[in-house]
């Protein structure tokens, strides 16, 4: 029986529930230390370097044969030295990004929720509670994404609906001619965000492949969804108070309230936003799975249950994901720092690396369809 494809309304959810936590996280005080009061136009002015992202990353797709995903398609087009070499180096990272989703998800809740807790207690419940779609398939992941979407978009109508009407407009305006390059400057953490989102999702296969449309309609609304983060965080605190914060949009939405329903609704949006940890926590290990399985000539999604044709390569990544997140950061200081300047750079970097090299294979190749024989 043929399995049934990842539709692409199922990517694009995937891609917009793993996005609330990077962009929740590290945006608002980015874009603040960049822009001042400007600081909510620079997620928009990222979307033409995500663009440009996806234009690569199309190029590449170009040339993948149904079912292939970005992993399969680079494996191809670069061979198995050097494509097996950066997918691994890929997976590596991905790990990396696994223990840090890990541990700022437990920063989350002992910042916010429970001060003082031990935070591996949250990093153990997380890994445990994303081993088990890791381990699944991409559809499954799709279409669970589909419902969290839905849950989520209603709580981020709440969040901005309640924002807007507590944020002082002299927070965000004016904006000046002046204001254009510190807002560039603040553009490169949002194009970290939205590039890891589009390789993340675009690694594993059996999904539809995606059209430039596509690309185009998921950066447009994900940048249009992080300044309305950013516009709602700034226009509470400012631009200098926004920046003193370790979590300043989860403080924003502590302080909110809904007049006759209940005193705070932090901890609803904070069990809701749990669904966004989940899903880019799973995702991450997944492809790093997948990437990793085709580089040791296994099936990229194992058939069957039980730990054979490198299923166990998950687990694997999980117990090392959990391991780095434990002795990662030992303070929220050290955290700030990786979240700030080190994770977004990195992004870019890695993503380049594996993006540029299989665009341009494709293009030597040529852009036609790919041939139907090896």
């Amino acid at each position: 029986m043929e399995k049934s494809p990842v539709k692409r309304r199922e990517t694009a959810a995937v891609g917009f529930v793993a996005a609330l936590t990077p962009a929740a996280r590290i945006l608002p005080v980015l874009s603040a230390a960049s822009a001042g009061p400007a600081a909510w136009l620079c997620p928009l002015a990222a979307l033409p370097g995500a663009l440009i992202v996806a234009e690569c990353l199309l190029a590449a797709m170009r040339r993948a044969r149904p079912g292939e995903g970005l992993s399969a398609v680079t494996l191809r087009l670069l061979g198995r030295g050097a494509g097996g070499a950066l997918l691994a180096l890929y997976a590596l990272w991905l790990v990396f990004y696994a223990a840090f989703s890990l541990r700022s998800a437990s920063a989350r809740f002992t910042i916010a929720i429970y001060p003082g807790t031990n935070p591996g207690i949250f990093m153990a419940v997380g890994a445990a509670a994303c081993l088990i779609p890791a381990m699944g398939r991409y559809v499954s992941l799709g279409r669970a994404a589909v419902i969290f979407r839905g849950l989520l978009a209603l709580v981020l109508i709440l969040i901005i609906a309640l924002g807007i009407s507590n944020a002082d407009p002299g927070n965000l305006l004016p904006v000046t001619p002046e204001d254009a390059l510190p807002v560039l400057a603040g553009a490169p953490g949002a194009v970290g965000i939205l590039t890891l989102l589009l390789v993340c999702t675009s690694l594993p296969g059996g999904a539809a492949i995606s059209r430039r449309r596509d690309y185009a309609r998921r950066c447009l609304v994900l940048s249009v969804l992080f300044s309305l983060i950013v516009a709602v965080t700034v226009g509470r605190f400012g631009a200098e108070l926004t920046g003193r914060f370790e979590l300043p949009f989860f403080t924003m939405v502590k302080n909110l309230s809904v007049p006759g329903l209940t005193d705070r609704v932090e901890a609803l949006i904070t069990a809701f936003w749990v669904f966004s940890d989940f899903v880019m926590c799973s995702l991450t290990l997944m492809a790093a799975s997948g990437a990793a399985r085709l580089v040791l000539s296994m099936p990229e999604e194992p058939p069957g249950p039980g730990l054979r044709s490198g299923r166990w390569i998950t687990p694997l990544f999980t117990a090392a994901a959990f391991a780095v997140a434990s002795v990662m950061a030992p303070t929220n200081f050290v955290l700030t720092a990786l979240s700030e300047r080190f994770v977004p750079a990195l992004n870019l970097i890695m993503a380049g690396l594996l993006i540029l090299p299989a665009a341009l294979a494709a293009h030597i190749k040529g852009q036609g369809p790919p041939s139907r024989r090896q």
